[in-house]
């Protein structure tokens, strides 16, 4: 009886670990293609991205998730 109850939590912490990935992951994209939208824009109107090229800070941002995307904004948005 105590395995099944033991075994029933581990499946349930296991759940909740690939909840936690997956939502994790699709944050990441979003913020990732929100950068990406916002250096076409700096694209359109002129100016460059600053440190690199637009495609590595949506690159970055795909693996950093949100602490890049604040990144990219405190440095392009705010001078």
């Amino acid at each position: 009886m105590d395995f099944n109850l033991a075994q029933n939590f581990v499946n349930e912490l296991q759940s909740i670990q690939l909840m936690i990935v997956v939502i994790n992951a699709i944050l990441h994209i979003i913020f990732a293609g929100a950068v990406a939208k916002d250096a076409g824009q700096l694209a359109k109107r002129g100016r460059h991205t600053v440190l690199v090229s637009s495609v590595t800070w949506a690159f970055a941002t795909l693996i950093g998730g949100p602490l890049i995307a604040i990144g990219y904004w405190f440095t392009h948005h705010f001078k």
